[in-house]
């Protein structure tokens, strides 16, 4: 039980998070032909390297203990990049904001588990 504290399970939760996201990070930066094939739909999987780099140092400076904050708003970033890529896109199939919503809670959850007071419930 002593190890069940806040911080260790914020931090086995941004573990698992993070191993999550490097699925995708792994697809931009090495090429997923299902998701190059979507993204030359909208024009631009030129900029594919370069936002699954951004991604990448997000994703580290998360899982940082001194950096996590830093990693948190550059996370929220993304993922209103990536809710905002879904509701412009031309077919309807891609058009559910549901995944990148729900992967932006859970970012702000684990967040505020490891000690983000971004949002505070306290009145002082």
């Amino acid at each position: 039980m002593k190890y069940l504290t806040r911080t260790n399970i914020g931090y086995a939760l941004a573990i698992g998070l993070s191993a999550f996201l490097m699925m995708g990070t792994i697809g931009k930066l090495f090429g997923g032909s299902e998701g190059f094939a979507e993204m030359g739909a909208t024009h631009i999987e030129s900029w594919m390297k370069i936002i699954g780099a951004g991604e990448l140092i997000s994703i580290i400076l998360f899982l940082i203990p001194k950096t996590y904050k830093l990693g948190t708003v550059l996370l929220s970033a993304f993922f209103g990049g990536a809710i905002m890529f879904h509701m412009a896109h031309a077919d309807v199939a891609h058009q559910s904001i549901i995944g990148p919503s729900v992967f932006l809670v859970a970012l702000w959850i684990i967040s505020w588990i490891r000690g983000n007071e971004l949002i505070s419930f306290n009145n002082a």
